[in-house]
């Protein structure tokens, strides 16, 4: 795929308003066109669409069954993220943890959750490969732990 495409993610939320604080002011997403019933958002370049349900959203316990986020390139990024969101007194999830350390599959993550529930996981590998290669190796998160990241 070419270097120029971006990724495009639909996602429900409760409130817009509330949404749009969180993500605009809190983690520092760029915010793009709203109406009265969705907010597009850019995260880290990438196209998130905000979609109102009214209606309660199913509780999630833990980062499974779903979550999504950013990887990103330098571990200072996400320190830096991780000072913003702090500052910016967002909901921790999970916090930072080192995961299979000393591993080609190492890498450092933290999870936030939104004002409507979903969770939201950062990270930062160490070995770059391991983002999307590492094939041989079969650890995919773990879903007995409820703080377990991919």
């Amino acid at each position: 795929m070419a270097t120029t495409t971006q990724f495009h993610l639909s996602f429900p939320v409760t409130d817009l308003d509330a949404t749009e604080r969180w993500y605009v002011d809190g983690l520092g997403c760029q915010r793009g066109r709203r109406s009265h019933e969705a907010l597009v958002l850019g995260l880290g370049g990438h196209q998130l669409v905000a979609h109102l349900e009214p209606a309660a959203l199913a509780t999630q316990r833990g980062v499974y069954p779903r979550h999504f986020g950013l990887v990103l390139a330098e571990p200072e990024e996400l320190a830096n993220l991780e000072e913003r969101a702090r500052a910016q007194g967002l909901h921790f999830g999970a916090q930072p943890r080192l995961r299979y350390p000393g591993s080609p599959l190492e890498h450092r993550s933290f999870f936030l959750i939104d004002p409507s529930g979903n969770w939201l996981e950062f990270k930062h590998y160490r070995h770059r490969e391991a983002i999307l290669g590492a094939s041989n190796f079969q650890l995919v998160g773990e879903k007995t732990d409820p703080t377990a990241t991919d």
